[in-house]
């Protein structure tokens, strides 16, 4: 896995999940699509040229690690934490997870990228994980990439210039990407969807994409795991006031554990 990524720019594991799971995942997206929140609906029906963004880019269920236990059990998938992190670190967080459907006809305009931030030889600040849920190849909108890119700082237009190559994979395999490697979506020729999750790492001291602490209730959080919590950035929050300071001393030997704004 090192050498491919650090030679090719790209690693596929080969039966990442079984298919009864991608078939289970891909029932989560879908009725999650069917039940879009108005916000959602009105995202994707945005103008992007003449179209729309749900008819260049297709469908995206954002925050996905949320809808679904099976999708937050994801999201710490052991082969993709222990491999990242020996890249971006213990304290490595999750940046967004996103369940995502290409229809036919879309994935015509996705722009050729690499990941993350600026590029620091030598120096990883994200990585990037695509299970992908069906058989996909050039026909229906596998990832393209330009082998060897991630080594040359190269300007997008300049790498526009080579040669790439489509990511052949199986329903159920796992592709990883050196997050320098320049890559993008391509069009689905084919009669049927491509759904994918698209699980987004980076270091710790970066922003994530969402404030997941606060967006889950009290319950939700005393089911996640340790590494879950992690993951989520439950050991990089940044108190609102001093009740929530006291809510992450709270138990420790610390010196606020005594102090109780709510009089308990």
């Amino acid at each position: 896995m090192d050498r491919e990524v650090d030679e090719i720019g790209i690693v596929i594991v080969a039966g990442a999940l079984t298919e009864q799971q991608c078939d289970a995942f891909i029932t989560i997206i879908d009725s999650e699509i069917a039940s879009f929140t108005n916000i959602e609906r009105r995202l994707h029906d945005w103008p992007v040229g003449n179209a729309t963004y749900r008819d260049t880019k297709g469908y995206k269920v954002f925050n996905f690690q949320a809808r679904h236990p099976a999708a937050m059990e994801l999201v710490a998938f052991p082969l993709v934490v222990d491999y990242f992190r020996r890249y971006l670190g213990a304290s490595m967080v999750l940046h967004s997870s996103e369940g995502a459907v290409i229809p036919p006809g879309c994935g015509r305009d996705f722009p050729l990228h690499y990941d993350g931030y600026d590029r620091i030889p030598g120096y990883f600040l994200s990585m990037n994980a695509i299970f992908y849920l069906c058989d996909a190849n050039a026909e229906n909108g596998a990832t393209r990439y330009i082998p060897g890119t991630h080594k040359e700082f190269l300007s997008r237009q300049e790498a526009a210039q080579r040669s790439w190559k489509h990511a052949d994979v199986k329903k159920g395999d796992l592709v990883l990407f050196n997050p320098y490697l320049f890559h993008a979506g391509s069009e689905n020729r084919s009669n049927a969807n491509r759904p994918t999750i698209i699980n987004y790492y980076q270091r710790g001291y970066i922003k994530q994409g969402f404030d997941y602490p606060r967006a889950m209730s009290i319950s939700e959080q005393r089911k996640l795991t340790k590494d879950q919590r992690t993951l989520l950035g439950f050991d990089h929050r940044v108190p609102t006031d001093v009740s929530e300071l006291y809510l992450q001393y709270r138990g420790t030997n610390a010196p606020l554990a005594d102090m109780d704004p709510f009089g308990r």
